[in-house]
């Protein structure tokens, strides 16, 4: 009795067996088959959208001048230091002028001389010219008192022409500032002295008003040619981690720059400095912003790359007619492009034009009832690395646009002769 007892237990667990594992292999393959679960989506929505172009550029004044001086002596007064606000013709520096003083009195005896020399070849050459008359003279008497005469008036310009020169140089021994600014840099100090040789010594560096910067940012070759005029920048320095500053690109150079065969172009980026937060020197990490979109579709970028797996079903689904009362979709062939600085010419890059308005076509899919996909091919815009803008008719606000797999069905083929469901498969797990 016992032993049919057992047998009873054995053949009802054996039952029991049997029917759990084909309803787990049933349900295996009925998700495997219908996709339903298992895509991430997102609601298609309206934003905004900027593409920007990143650069890298050191701040620096507008105007930067180097003030030298053109003739050697010591130094023997400073009127400017570090930091310190000049005005144009305010005095910087001033050099030792003895030497130049005693030059300028041995130049001026030099003109009194020559004066004198000048004033008897003046008295020889009327009296030649006299006698001449008279014939009392030879005539080469009277062609060299001409010739004196002539030499004496060559020397005394000579003389002038020196002692003027000896006055500009002791004029130079008084450094002034060129321009109104703010000294960022001085060299030298009381005492020492400055040789003038072939390059004027600097002395001091200065800086046109802080208030009005600008950034020489280095723009990549491929990434020139969406930087124009006007375009809007903002960035951030390292001293300031939490701020953000605004600049506007004033010009971008043609002239190649090119380190380690990358080849850069130089964009200058007029910045307001009202605080004087921003010093020259600092590293700006900017970001032009080439193109922006107000209130678009927009896709998220993920949704551009999913692909579904092997064996999900699929619905062709042909477009769906837009409502009678939505608006007739813009000409995008038209539409322009990146370019947001006046006065672009026409035909600039970034422009799409209908002969490559269709090379931005994408594909993505879209959740529909019963959990099948649709593919859609939609024409794409810009894009700021997290959302693209959608430039065409194909999708409409609030379809749910699969972006990836939450969980992933086998969809491997049983083996050849082995298919009971109680012999395990590999770990249905989560892809991530």
């Amino acid at each position: 009795m016992q032993e049919k007892t057992s047998r009873r237990w054995m053949v009802g667990l054996l039952v029991l067996a049997l029917a759990g594992g084909s309803w787990w292999w049933w349900r295996g393959r009925g998700a495997e088959n219908s996709g339903v679960a298992g895509f991430q989506t997102q609601a298609l929505e309206r934003g905004e959208i900027v593409q920007t172009v990143t650069a890298n550029g050191a701040l620096g004044a507008v105007q930067t001048v180097l003030v030298g001086s053109e003739v050697s002596g010591k130094i023997v007064e400073l009127f400017a230091d570090y930091n310190s606000a000049v005005t144009n013709g305010q005095v910087l520096a001033k050099l030792d002028a003895s030497t130049y003083e005693r030059q300028m009195e041995q130049s001026e005896a030099e003109l009194e001389s020559a004066r004198a020399s000048l004033k008897l070849a003046e008295a020889n050459y009327r009296r030649a010219k006299e006698l001449r008359e008279l014939e009392l003279v030879s005539q080469a008497d009277y062609d060299q008192a001409e010739a004196s005469l002539a030499q004496s008036r060559a020397s005394l310009r000579m003389r002038e022409a020196s002692l003027n020169k000896v006055k500009v140089d002791l004029e130079k021994t008084t450094i002034f500032s060129p321009m109104d600014g703010v000294v960022i840099s001085r060299a030298v100090d009381v005492g020492q002295t400055v040789a003038a040789s072939l390059n004027a010594p600097t002395l001091f560096t200065l800086a046109q008003d802080l208030r009005q910067m600008r950034i020489e940012a280095q723009i990549s070759e491929a990434d020139v040619g969406g930087v124009a005029e006007g375009q809007r920048v903002t960035f951030t320095v390292d001293a300031y981690p939490a701020l953000t500053f605004t600049g506007t690109v004033s010009q971008v150079r043609y002239e190649p720059v090119t380190m380690q065969n990358v080849v850069n172009y130089i964009a200058i980026v007029d910045v307001e400095n009202p605080d004087l937060m921003l010093r020259p020197g600092m590293t700006a990490n900017a970001a032009v912003e080439t193109a922006r979109r107000e209130n678009v579709l927009r896709l998220p970028n993920a949704a551009l790359r999913f692909r579904p797996p092997d064996g999900a079903e699929m619905k062709v689904e042909r477009e769906a007619p837009p409502p009678a009362d939505a608006p007739e979709p813009p000409d995008f062939a038209d539409r322009p492009g990146p370019e947001l600085g006046p006065g672009t010419p026409a035909g600039a890059p970034g422009k799409k034009t209908k002969k490559n308005s269709g090379d931005s076509l994408r594909r993505v899919y879209v959740l529909g009832d019963g959990g099948r996909l649709a593919a859609r091919q939609v024409a794409t815009g810009i894009t700021d690395g997290s959302w693209t803008e959608v430039a065409g008719p194909g999708l409409r606000e609030g379809d749910r646009i699969v972006t990836g797999i939450l969980s992933a069905p086998e969809h491997r083929a049983p083996a050849a002769g082995n298919s009971s469901p109680f012999m395990p498969g590999p770990p249905r797990g989560r892809m991530r």
